[in-house]
């Protein structure tokens, strides 16, 4: 496990709130500041920053309203989220831009809320902080994360998911999210491989990942029960969409995946501590213009997997290509 993920689940040592929100009714509009605490439905009047701290979110069942407006970072790192939620649930956060933070919006531990219309723009961690992400749910389940515009964050990820389960990821634009050749992908269901532990039963849905650092959405091992389909991903620099050891019955439906660096759709045979990637379902999707392979799947004869009504032009084994 690297440090990161180590330190994400106490990331209120690197977000320390300096005031409390406060007023009346459902929606207040206020003028907030840099380190702030939201404790009731809130309005954004401003924008805010450059700020050495985000804002946290401290109750459940609000809505943070950015109203248009915009909260700053340092370009710098070691500022942690632009907006965190750290165990709540129901809270929504829309409708503004957050830049320049080591996160965009992080959600730590927390369920059912939802992330919409949000310009997630030029956040940049590093890989010996806690961050490195756009939207990051952290063992967080239930969420909604939708209609967002996500841009030049990394070095880990556009949108990433680690050890989270039955999220929604639906019509976000996640683009240039290429901080790192080396790891930064558009889309990361992640694990925690000593633990054992991965991201499951999530649906990965409607959205346009493109040129990423290295993959489009990427499929951690041991990922199972995902459902990434309708998504239109092209120019990632590797793969579109790998399927690493492990992976098991996810579903992976009518994407439309063209000029990804090596290969299309990649499935792994056994790796490390994992086994093969298994009884995983491809199906209809459309795969063209990859250095390599538009499919491929590295088990002998396809293993368990099964691919069916794929279009492509290079693929490997023939199973890939079944009718």
């Amino acid at each position: 496990m690297t440090a990161r993920r180590l330190l994400a689940t106490a990331s209120s040592l690197f977000l320390v709130s300096l005031g409390i929100v406060a007023g009346a009714g459902p929606a207040s509009a206020a003028h907030v500041a840099c380190g702030q605490t939201i404790l009731v439905s809130t309005v954004l009047d401003a924008n805010i920053g450059p700020c050495g701290n985000g804002l946290t979110i401290g109750a459940d069942n609000i809505t943070l309203d950015l109203n248009g407006f915009t909260i700053t970072g340092n370009p710098t790192t070691g500022d942690g989220p632009g907006i965190e939620m750290e165990g709540q649930t129901g809270v929504t956060v829309k409708n503004g831009t957050v830049t320049q933070f080591d996160a965009g919006v992080a959600i730590t531990g927390g369920s059912v809320n939802t992330v919409t219309a949000m310009n997630i723009l030029d956040n940049r961690g590093s890989f010996a902080t806690d961050f490195g992400d756009g939207i990051a749910l952290f063992d967080s389940d239930r969420n909604t994360v939708t209609q967002n515009q996500v841009r030049n964050n990394g070095p880990y990820s556009g949108i990433g998911l680690i050890v989270s389960d039955f999220n929604l990821i639906d019509s976000n634009q996640i683009v240039d999210n290429n901080q790192s050749g080396t790891n930064t992908a558009g889309i990361r269901l992640e694990n925690i491989a000593s633990q054992r532990r991965s991201s499951n039963n999530n649906a990965v849905t409607n959205n346009r990942v493109t040129n990423s650092g290295t993959f489009g959405i990427q499929l951690f091992g041991g990922s199972a029960n995902n459902y990434v389909a309708f998504n239109l991903v092209v120019g990632n620099r590797l793969r579109g969409i790998p399927l690493f050891a492990g992976s098991t019955n996810n579903t992976i439906e009518s994407n439309n995946l063209r000029s990804n660096g090596t290969d299309g759709i990649w499935v792994q045979g056994a790796a490390g501590i994992y086994g093969p990637a298994s009884a995983n379902n491809i199906l209809r999707n459309v795969s063209f213009g990859h250095t390599q392979f538009d499919l491929r799947d590295l088990n002998a004869n396809c293993g368990t997997n099964q691919w069916r009504g794929n279009q492509a032009a290079t693929f490997t084994p023939p199973c890939t290509m079944n009718p």
